[in-house]
């Protein structure tokens, strides 16, 4: 069994020099609105209402599409 010492050592010149130079990252989508109210929790309950259902169509179209296709037929039951 081999055991393993390492030491860590912080350089906080290059550390303080690093992060000065660091950008802020810009902001790609706001949730908030004209008023001043954050809407995040309404557009998230949007999408997913919205991805249900195309993953429900997807699905129901699929059914389908096995349901008239002879070849796939055996796997609905």
């Amino acid at each position: 069994m081999n055991i393993l010492y390492a030491e860590i050592i912080v350089d906080n010149d290059k550390v303080a020099s690093e992060t000065k130079a660091y950008q802020k990252i810009p902001q790609i989508l706001s949730f908030v609105d004209e008023q001043g109210e954050d809407n995040m929790k309404q557009e998230i309950e949007s999408n997913y209402k919205r991805i249900k259902a195309d993953v429900m169509n997807i699905v129901v179209s699929e059914m389908e599409r096995i349901k008239n296709d002879p070849d796939l037929q055996h796997l609905i039951q």
